[in-house]
């Protein structure tokens, strides 16, 4: 039987494969006598890890990609020692125009056409005039609803899939909908604008291929330096746009991690951005939280194993 792009946790015994899978990890190993070299690779999709082995032509398969590319392989599924293992007879790096990441990431399922839908339902529910504009300005740019639906939250602790991104601040924005209305005195547009906007330098910060890694952007700025970049390149297309509404909607994007310490460059120095410093806490949270209780245990145990994003162990009973 042959298999096309079957992902690992899918592969049998006798299969011959022809896939794309990541490569997180290569050796090249010389043999027992001496006499040349073989690779082993370990190969991954979002299901699962797999060894792969190549036993010709090594010397010049090593040289054609490296840990981190995508791979099509070649080859066939043995088991050995009760687990599987692909005997290769090619390894080519795939072209970057020809990875699907969400074979390798997990992903929300979330389409453009719903993150635009979604953003303008939050934009008709603003009544200060000068924010309605800014996000309907914003939601005409197809490209960003596209990069809002894709991208992430995090490259690990977080929201950390496809998608990510848009789940999260859709948590921030119904949280914030719900304090708003509990604290009359809470500005509620620009409370519920801040949410929909204060990660959205993430666009930019990460790239997602076979894994979710940052760009040169990222590394060098960061998101929260991004994101005012990109919200306030936005702000100047919009006529008449207020002096002060700019500073407070840029301020609750730059001070949304609330510590110094937490990388962010300012504390929040008004309501609104120090409520949204606490929202993004909670949404995160919660995710960490859901994400470690819903990870496989012992049947009848209580509680996870460590879990590192919360420095603790975490109570399921």
């Amino acid at each position: 039987m042959t298999v096309d792009g079957t992902t690992i946790n899918n592969l049998q015994p006798g299969d011959e494969v022809n896939g794309a899978y990541a490569l997180r990890g290569k050796k090249l190993l010389p043999y027992r006598d001496g006499k040349g070299f073989f690779i082993r690779l370990t190969l991954a999709d979002k299901t699962g890890r797999v060894e792969g082995l190549v036993w010709e032509q090594a010397e010049e398969i090593n040289k054609c990609c490296r840990a981190g590319d995508v791979v099509q392989v070649t080859g066939r599924v043995t088991e050995y020692n009760g687990a599987i293992q692909l005997n290769l007879a090619s390894v080519e790096k795939c072209p970057d125009d020809q990875v699907v990441p969400e074979r390798f990431i997990s992903s929300t399922g979330i389409t453009r056409e719903e993150v635009w839908e979604t953003w303008l339902n939050i934009a008709a529910t603003i009544k200060t005039p000068p924010l309605k504009q800014l996000l309907l300005l914003m939601a005409n740019d197809q490209n960003l609803m596209e990069a809002m639906a894709g991208s992430p939250a995090a490259k690990h602790n977080h929201h950390a899939l496809l998608g990510g991104l848009w789940q999260h601040s859709m948590g921030i924005v119904k949280a914030a909908e719900g304090v708003a209305a509990a604290y009359p005195r809470v500005d509620r547009d620009l409370l519920v604008t801040g949410a929909l906007l204060h990660d959205i330098g993430k666009i930019e910060e990460y790239r997602v291929r076979a894994d979710i890694d940052y760009t040169d952007a990222g590394r060098l700025l960061g998101h929260i330096v991004l994101g005012a970049g990109l919200v306030d390149r936005y702000i100047a297309r919009v006529p008449g746009f207020p002096a002060v509404l700019r500073l407070k909607l840029l301020h609750m994007i730059v001070s949304h991690h609330g510590h110094y310490e937490w990388q962010s460059p300012k504390r929040p120095k008004f309501l609104e951005a120090a409520i949204l410093h606490q929202l993004d806490m909670i949404d995160a949270q919660v995710d960490m939280f859901g994400a470690a209780t819903s990870s496989g245990r012992a049947p009848g145990d209580n509680w996870t194993g460590w879990v590192r994003s919360l420095d603790r162990y975490v109570f399921c009973g």
